[in-house]
C-alpha cells in the first residue's frame, strides 16, 4: 500500500496558535505535509486547523486567524459567572459554515478525522463520535460545520452542539483513534508514519497528600490545594479540579504519546514544547500570544523533519 502518513492536531483553544506556527515551520521545510499527507486528524482547536487546511488555508494564513479572529472572541465573553456559556457556539458553527457551508466530508478527498462526544438523550446512549471520510466511513455525510463545532464544544466555554460537546471527551490527542481508522480502512501497520502536534505542554502535579482526600477535594481541590499544586482550573469559568485534568489532561500529554511510541517507534513524533507558565485556553495577552510564538519556533523540528523526508513525498 505505500506510506500511510497522518498528521494529528491536539485540543487547546488559543494554544492552537502554537500548533499552526510549528505546521508553519514543518511547511517550509516539507511543503508536502499540507498536500501529501493521507489523514488529517483535529480535537477542538486541532479541528479548526483541520477545516481550514481543507479549505486550502496556508499555515500563516491560520496564524493571522488566532492572532485576529479568535483573540477577539476570546476577548469578549458573554457570561462571567459560569451558570451559562462564556462563549456562543452559534459564532462557532457560523465561522464554520462561511468557509465550508454545508459541505458534508465525503465531498473531500483529503481524509480527515474530527472527535466529539455525543452526551445521549433519551433512550440513546453517550458515546464518542469518529466524523471522517475515510473509505468505510459510517458519517462521511456529516457536515464539516457539525463536525468541527461539535469537536469545539468544550463544556463551560461553549454550549453543547446538537447534543455534542468537545472532541477531548473522546482524547485531546486524536492521534490513536487516527490510527485506528487508518487500519480499519486497510492500511498496514508498518506503512504508518505518524506526527502530533500539541498545543504546549503544561506538566501539572499534586504536591498535596492525596491519601487523605475525599470526593470534596478531587473534584475541587480542598482549602489548601494551590499551596504548591499544579493543576490550573479546567474549564473557563470553572474551579480547580484535580480529577478532571488527570482525567482529560493527563491521558492526552502523557498516555496517548507513550502509547503511540510504543506501537510506532521512530514513524511517530510529538511534538509539544514545555511551556513556561499556565497559558489558559481563551489567553488574549500579548506575552502569553507572544509566548505560544516563541515557543513554536525554538521547538526542535529535527525529528519531524527526518520523518517528513522519510515517510512524505517530496
Amino acid at each position: 500500500m505505500g506510506n500511510y502518513t497522518i498528521v494529528s492536531f491536539c485540543g487547546g483553544g488559543i494554544r492552537g496558535l502554537l500548533s499552526a506556527r510549528i505546521l508553519e515551520r514543518l511547511a517550509k521545510h516539507r511543503p508536502s505535509i499540507l498536500t501529501g499527507t493521507t489523514l488529517f486528524a483535529g480535537t477542538s482547536t486541532g479541528a479548526g486547523i483541520v477545516s481550514f487546511l481543507l479549505a486550502d488555508h496556508s499555515p500563516e494564513r491560520i496564524c493571522d486567524y488566532y492572532l485576529d479572529q479568535e483573540r477577539k472572541f476570546f476577548a469578549n465573553p458573554k457570561c462571567k459567572h459560569g451558570k451559562e456559556p462564556a462563549y456562543d457556539v452559534v459564532e462557532v458553527a457560523a465561522g464554520v459554515f462561511v468557509v465550508h457551508g454545508l459541505k458534508p466530508l465525503s465531498k473531500f478527498t483529503q481524509q480527515v478525522l474530527f472527535t466529539a462526544f455525543f452526551v445521549g438523550a433519551e433512550g440513546m446512549r453517550w458515546e464518542p463520535r469518529l466524523y471522517n471520510n475515510a473509505p468505510n466511513s459510517t458519517n462521511a455525510e456529516t457536515t464539516v460545520v457539525e463536525a468541527v463545532t461539535a469537536s469545539s464544544a468544550m463544556p463551560g466555554m461553549l454550549g453543547s452542539w446538537c447534543r455534542q460537546v468537545d472532541g477531548a471527551f473522546v482524547n485531546h490527542d486524536p492521534t490513536i483513534a487516527a490510527i485506528a481508522v487508518a487500519l480499519s480502512n486497510g492500511a498496514r501497520f508498518d506503512d504508518l508514519a505518524v506526527i502530533n502536534i500539541g498545543t504546549g505542554l503544561m506538566p501539572d502535579y499534586i504536591a498535596s497528600d492525596t491519601g487523605t482526600w475525599g470526593a470534596e477535594q478531587w473534584q475541587n481541590g480542598g482549602p489548601h490545594h494551590n499551596r504548591g499544586n499544579v493543576t490550573p482550573p479546567f474549564l473557563i469559568n470553572g474551579t480547580v479540579s484535580p480529577i478532571l485534568d488527570m482525567a482529560l489532561c493527563g491521558t492526552s500529554a502523557n498516555l496517548t504519546p507513550m502509547l503511540a511510541r510504543m506501537m510506532l517507534g521512530k514513524r511517530y513524533v510529538n511534538i509539544n514544547p514545555t511551556l513556561d507558565w499556565y497559558i489558559p485556553e481563551n489567553a488574549t495577552s500579548d506575552r502569553d500570544l507572544d509566548e505560544l510564538q516563541h515557543k513554536a519556533a525554538t521547538a526542535d523540528l529535527s525529528h519531524a523533519k527526518a520523518l517528513l523526508e522519510a515517510h512524505w513525498p517530496a
